[in-house]
């Protein structure tokens, strides 16, 4: 019957890790949206926080622990006046209190200077780990695909590409 609860000891365990996957991998995303809206909020802290105390973001550069995350992300933020990230594709995969996740980028950039805007499409690659705090990152890594940057005149910039992306 649709909606009655399981009957069998094997059925209630297979839920409830299946209630607890989904819970994880809602959390994670949550995390990453967490990321995206403090980076929009020019709150290098408040993402640099999302990481756990000894993660490593990965942003042209390795930086170690959340005050050279948030320095790092402060110096990257200066450039801009605002930012605007969208996140798609995102792709995780569960290893009890770890976790790697995938996800698409794409990000508007107004540069501080000029005005212009900056365009831009990249992967975030990251390992995750269960905390006390919940689920944070254990590392970060902006992978870059595109971009469309102020007085390009149509130059593409050299990015590493889509990460795993096979040769044929």
């Amino acid at each position: 019957m649709r909606g009655s609860p399981p009957s069998h000891p094997h059925e209630e365990k297979c839920m409830e890790r299946a209630v607890k996957e989904l819970l994880d991998l809602r959390a994670i995303e949550q995390l990453m949206v967490r990321y995206a809206d403090r980076i929009d909020a020019n709150d290098p802290e408040g993402a640099a926080a999302c990481f756990a105390e000894d993660g490593i973001g990965r942003y042209w550069g390795i930086s170690r622990g959340r005050r050279e995350i948030a320095d790092r992300l402060a110096k990257i933020l200066d450039l801009f006046s605002t930012t605007s990230h969208h996140l798609s594709n995102v792709r995780i995969q569960l290893a009890g209190d770890r976790a790697t996740a995938m996800s698409y980028v794409y990000a508007f950039h107004r540069m501080a200077d000029t005005g212009d805007p900056l365009h831009y499409w990249g992967r975030w690659v990251d390992r995750l780990v269960r905390c006390e705090e919940g689920w944070l990152f254990a590392e970060r890594e902006v992978v870059g695909i595109g971009s469309v940057e102020p007085n390009d005149a149509g130059r593409d910039r050299a990015q590493p590409g889509h990460p795993g992306r096979l040769k044929r």
